[in-house]
């Protein structure tokens, strides 16, 4: 296992997360022994615009209903939970993360959605998935912690069939100054790959995809807006320093060291 991977794991991995969720969930008054996926969302979309941005990645992909998606990088299984649950889909998902999959695998069960979703441990850049499986590819917030974003859009195309969707929320390198650490995916600069958002566009056209949009204006702000009024936010799986992270984020975005990308590509037919 390499350096890269290691740290990954160690940034993400929580040992106790199952409990910190159930204790979320109890102290906003909830049932933690029979949780609903809509409780689920107040926590399980790990990146800062929370479920909002995951509904509205969904819709400004078009990812067809009742179709095959990949959720790589799918953490908790938050969006492979609203892809399965609110649109019918099969959804596979991949994270290097073992602690992840195994509570995503074990909240999938709770909700009853074990049949519409399959896990497994692994990593973006060396997906075990047959070629031109899936319709969908959707991949939120994971590509800041992948060095090698060339192997990582050429496994994605792979797997797409003819005319599929990839989709990617992603923040990039702004032109001002380096961003504010530590920030939701990396607490230094060691763990953290932006890239700037015109080489993003270049590596995807690189690999293949083509219509390639960054869709981001019509986006709500993330990472660093905040979970919704109300809800638990992603401070269970993520860690309690993520007030700290996402206000970085936040204030990185608005002085201009980070810029928010929402990128649609196909694989041509």
């Amino acid at each position: 296992m390499g350096n890269e991977t290691e740290s990954v794991i160690d940034h993400y991995t929580r040992h106790n997360l199952m409990q910190r969720i159930r204790d979320a969930l109890r102290s906003a008054g909830h049932d933690p022994e029979n949780p609903t996926r809509e409780m689920l969302a107040e926590l399980d979309h790990l990146h800062g615009g929370g479920f909002t941005t995951t509904e509205t990645q969904v819709v400004l992909a078009e990812i067809p209903k009742g179709c095959h998606v990949l959720d790589a990088g799918c953490g908790i299984g938050g969006p492979s939970r609203f892809l399965a649950g609110q649109h019918g889909c099969t959804v596979e998902g991949i994270d290097l993360t073992p602690e992840y999959i195994d509570v995503a695998t074990q909240l999938n069960e709770m909700v009853g959605l074990d049949d519409k979703i399959s896990l497994s441990v692994g990593s973006v850049t060396e997906l075990p998935y047959d070629n031109e499986r899936f319709d969908a590819v959707l991949c939120q917030n994971v590509s800041m912690n992948v060095s090698d974003k060339e192997t990582l859009f050429c496994e994605a195309f792979r797997v797409l069939k003819p005319g599929g969707i990839y989709t990617i929320s992603h923040i990039a390198e702004g032109p001002n100054a380096p961003p504010i650490y530590p920030l939701p995916w990396a607490r230094t600069s060691d763990g953290s790959f932006l890239e700037t958002p015109e080489r993003i566009l270049m590596l995807l056209k690189q690999a293949g995809f083509e219509a390639i949009e960054d869709r981001a204006a019509t986006a709500p702000s993330q990472p660093g807006g905040g979970p919704q009024p109300g809800t638990i936010g992603a401070v269970p799986a993520m860690g309690d320093d993520m007030p700290e992270r996402t206000g970085n984020s936040a204030r990185s975005i608005e002085e201009g060291r980070l810029v928010a990308m929402m990128v649609v590509a196909h694989r041509p037919l």
